[in-house]
């Protein structure tokens, strides 16, 4: 009967350690989902995502705590948990089509359905941060449980908690691939020390005897450290964000944000040769992918239409909008595309016609745009033939006015679009008269008013992107790169009642030489991808105008005293794609002979002593938790009943730190004579001696009260000794290498000192 009670009582300890065990993986779950949810933090705007999340995934875990604490299986429990999911999302985003508002019916399908269509749709409208919509809710909040969920089921219900990780880097990518500064360090050191955490709870349930490993954990956190600070400093490093997944060819046109897109190329620390191309014109010529004319107030997209099937011939056109009475120049282009992933073909605006081409191809008759039918611009070799537009200013002064039916759509401006646009838009073109003047003073307003080019100011202070709240803080601060100098200046256009929109394309490139009747070949980079915006003009059409400090090239039209003023690359016969401008320009921002980042000369030498001292803490980490482990137990030898366990205790690990082997069987006595023989004829010796009668007495009878017996003056008398005996050698070892902050059981074999 003893013996079956026996095992009944250890039985229930047993199941009581698993319960507390599941509680505190739990605890480590919810710790890793907070980590990982802080990542996102940038996607969306504002708090309440993230709390819905937190909340969110917070019930669902501690519903599959509490269901195992009522005996469920731990097997069993991540299918009540799908069950819940689905009743909480119900609840949360069902609007009354579940039963009771509870339980998802087929209705509530539906409506999760819609919202997920919709949050699809949000997301090609919108860069980031996005606004917090109900549609980005339902997924923030959605995938919070499903993950909470999928770690839950890792590392409870089959006990692999390591797996967790494949969860939370599946979420990490996310950020990773849309934030433009890419994945936040804290949030990643986060994650990665919340992912320890939980390793160390799983070994605590598995084995509840196991000592703390605070040696292992520490190395571990400091190992994140060093990652975190070489990432950010060392020489070589570069903060990756999204450019990160286009470290090959450029890809333009494939994603939801084209500009954003566009911006996180020009951002590449090393150009990548996109396209060489050779041409009849006596100059480069800009290279236009696409027209970005429907603006949703969060971003600037390509207008989907109908399009016509390119035929074989050159009878692409009439170019919209231009009269006979502007003149023109026919000249043919010959491309050869490099490294460009590209549903649109990089080819002079106006294109009249395309032969050479692989695959099937479409044009846009409205803006004579070109796209590919499952068919890309990689490998391409064609030739276009186009038409260099020569309106006078005269002719372009007299346009304007009347706006056809089909460009009235090119007025369009969102509600709540911020103030500064259209008074910035006013007080620019002050005193202007015809709708030619006004796009004059705006594209000049921008050169003349110490606006500056950078790539990464946007960045740092958190406005990259081409939406309205994006331009009109553009606009306060007077930095930027080609995405926002166009974006500001078709919003502007538009509130003064002048139809724009923005292209997207290339620079001219730099070209290897030639004459002036033959330029020669042009090479064209990932730096020259460019923004610019179109006005229309009736009776000329789209008209490019160049905003831009520090890029490209002014239109001759819109200087009608002087000739075509380039302004950014030039070239010549040794010319690389770099840019080369002539007007200020943000000194982080201007590329170096080799493409690469400039860096300081002091940089690799700072960098390097700041990875060196880094180094150095990290190796002295076990040296100080082993010296705050002593200061704490002298500390309590002060004022603290039943000392001398304390004492003992520190003894112990003395002697393992100068290499003695203590094994757990020997007794208090047997390891005071070896102490007593090692430290004979100093103070020690009659010191371990006291030590030893307070230990004995205190395992046979009441505690003794350490400070009246003098616990922590003997306890250093001793310790002297140990260490005066032992060598500086090994003390230096001791001090750097303290063994004893790793378990007893994994200590290394006996050594000569300490020997019985």
């Amino acid at each position: 009967m003893a013996s079956e009670a026996a095992v009944g009582a250890a039985s229930l300890s047993l199941t009581r350690t698993r319960r507390v065990g599941y509680w505190r993986l739990t605890g480590a779950l919810l710790l890793q989902v907070l980590a990982v949810s802080l990542a996102l933090v940038g996607l969306i705007e504002g708090v309440g995502w993230w709390f819905a999340l937190a909340v969110s995934a917070a019930i669902v875990l501690v519903t599959g705590a509490g269901l195992r604490m009522l005996g469920v299986r731990r097997q069993l429990v991540p299918l009540l948990l799908l069950v819940e999911f689905a009743m909480i999302m119900t609840v949360l985003f069902g609007r009354g089509t579940g039963l009771a508002g509870v339980i998802p019916t087929p209705a509530t399908f539906a409506r999760f359905n819609d919202l997920s269509g919709q949050a699809m749709l949000s997301i090609y409208q919108q860069g980031t941060p996005a606004e917090a919509l109900p549609e980005f809710l339902f997924l923030v909040v959605g995938g919070g449980c499903l993950l909470a969920i999928v770690l839950d089921t890792f590392a409870i219900a089959f006990r692999i908690p390591a797996f967790t990780a494949i969860g939370v880097a599946a979420v990490l990518v996310v950020p990773a691939a849309l934030l433009g500064d890419g994945l936040d360090p804290f949030a990643l050191a986060l994650s990665a020390a919340a992912f320890l955490w939980l390793l160390r709870c799983d070994v605590r349930t598995r084995r509840p005897g196991t000592p703390r490993p605070t040696a292992a954990l520490s190395v571990a956190g400091s190992s994140i450290v060093v990652a975190m600070v070489l990432a950010g400093t060392a020489p070589g490093f570069d903060q990756g964000g999204a450019s990160s997944f286009t470290a090959g060819g450029v890809s333009i046109g494939g994603t939801v944000t084209p500009l954003i897109d566009l911006g996180r190329d020009l951002r590449r620390p090393a150009a990548v040769r996109t396209l060489t191309y050779t041409t009849t014109a006596a100059s480069g010529q800009y290279l236009k992918l696409a027209s970005l004319d429907q603006f949703t107030g969060s971003v600037w997209k390509h207008r989907e239409r109908d399009t016509k099937r390119l035929p074989s011939g050159n009878t692409i056109g009439p170019v919209f909008g231009l009269s006979d009475t502007v003149a023109t120049t026919k000249i043919t282009t010959s491309i050869e595309i490099d490294n460009m992933q590209s549903r649109w073909l990089p080819v002079p605006y106006p294109v009249q016609g395309v032969k050479g081409l692989n695959g099937t191809w479409s044009y846009d008759p409205d803006d004579l745009t070109i796209g590919g039918v499952n068919s890309s611009t990689q490998g391409q070799k064609y030739t276009a033939t186009s038409l260099v537009l020569q309106p006078t200013a005269e002719q372009l002064k007299s346009a304007g006015g009347f706006v056809p039916a089909d460009v009235q759509r090119d007025l369009f401006l969102p509600s709540g679009l911020p103030d500064i646009i259209s008074s910035t838009a006013i007080a620019a073109t002050a005193g202007a008269g015809s709708e030619y003047d006004k796009a004059v003073a705006l594209q000049d307003y921008f050169r003349d008013n110490s606006f500056v080019y950078s790539t990464q100011t946007p960045l740092r202070q958190g406005y990259d992107g081409d939406g309205a709240r994006v331009i009109a803080k553009f606009l306060e601060v007077k930095s930027g790169y080609c995405v926002h100098f166009a974006s500001a200046m078709a919003l502007m256009a538009r509130t003064l009642g002048i139809p724009s929109r923005v292209a997207e394309g290339y620079l001219p490139g730099a070209t290897n030489g030639g004459t002036a009747n033959n330029p020669g070949q042009y090479t064209v980079t990932s730096d020259d991808l460019h923004a610019w915006p179109e006005l229309y003009f009736a009776g000329v059409g789209w008209v490019a105008f160049e905003p831009t400090v520090g890029r490209g090239t002014i239109p001759s039209y819109t200087r009608p005293d002087t000739t075509t003023a380039p302004i950014g690359p030039q070239t010549d016969s040794t010319s690389t794609s770099a840019a080369k401008p002539i007007v200020p320009v943000d000194p982080t921002n201007v590329p170096n002979p080799t493409g690469s980042a400039a860096t300081s000369p002091a940089q690799p030498i700072v960098s390097g002593l700041g990875v060196g001292l880094l180094v150095i803490a990290v190796l002295l980490t076990p040296a100080l938790l082993r010296r705050i482990r002593r200061r704490n137990r002298l500390k309590r030898l002060t004022d603290e009943w039943g000392g001398a366990a304390v004492a003992w205790s520190e003894l112990h690990d003395t002697a393992r730190d100068l290499g003695w082997s203590v094994p757990d069987t020997e007794t208090p006595r047997v390891f005071a004579q070896r102490v007593s023989a090692a430290v004979a004829g100093t103070p020690g010796e009659g010191a371990i001696a006291r030590l030893l009668k307070v230990r004995e007495r205190d395992a046979f009878g009441p505690p003794t009260r350490a400070v009246a017996v003098g616990l922590a003056d003997d306890l250093q008398r001793v310790l002297a000794a140990l260490e005066g005996q032992a060598g500086r050698a090994r003390r230096a070892r001791a001090a750097l290498i303290p063994v004893s902050l790793i378990p007893e059981g994994w200590t290394p074999g006996p050594t000569v000192r300490g020997a019985a």
